[in-house]
């Protein structure tokens, strides 16, 4: 047998995730999300690569992020939440969700575990 020195606890990053609570009108009267307080989480996310994500998200798999947790998450995420990753932070927010780099797509619950994904949110 071949020892293997990897160690998947050390795998993980920490991100933040706000939950969204509603919808709201700004002073123009468009209408924007609003998210509960971002908390922070510790798991593994990375880039979509599978040739079934490359087909099923196309030409948005480049801003798609895929990250596997455990059953116990189950209804905790949902589609429209926002995430903050790769070093983004919920401090200096005037609003919470405003750092939010990502959303959340519908969370696909299996036998052990959650997958879900997240696309990069493109602000102009």
């Amino acid at each position: 047998m071949i020892p293997v020195k990897a160690n998947p606890d050390t795998w993980a990053k920490k991100l933040y995730i706000a939950s969204k609570t509603g919808t709201d009108l700004d002073d123009e009267g468009n209408e924007v999300s609003t998210y509960d307080t971002p908390v922070e989480y510790s798991f593994n996310y990375r880039g979509v690569k599978s040739d079934a994500e490359m087909v099923e998200f196309g030409e948005k798999a480049s801003i798609t992020q895929r990250m596997v947790i455990p059953i116990s998450y189950d209804g905790v995420f949902k589609e429209f939440d926002v995430a903050y990753l790769y070093g983004a932070t919920p401090e200096g927010e005037n609003y919470n969700g405003d750092n939010a780099n990502y959303v959340l797509l519908p969370p696909r619950v299996g036998n052990s575990v959650i997958i879900i994904y997240m696309q990069k949110i493109i602000r102009e």
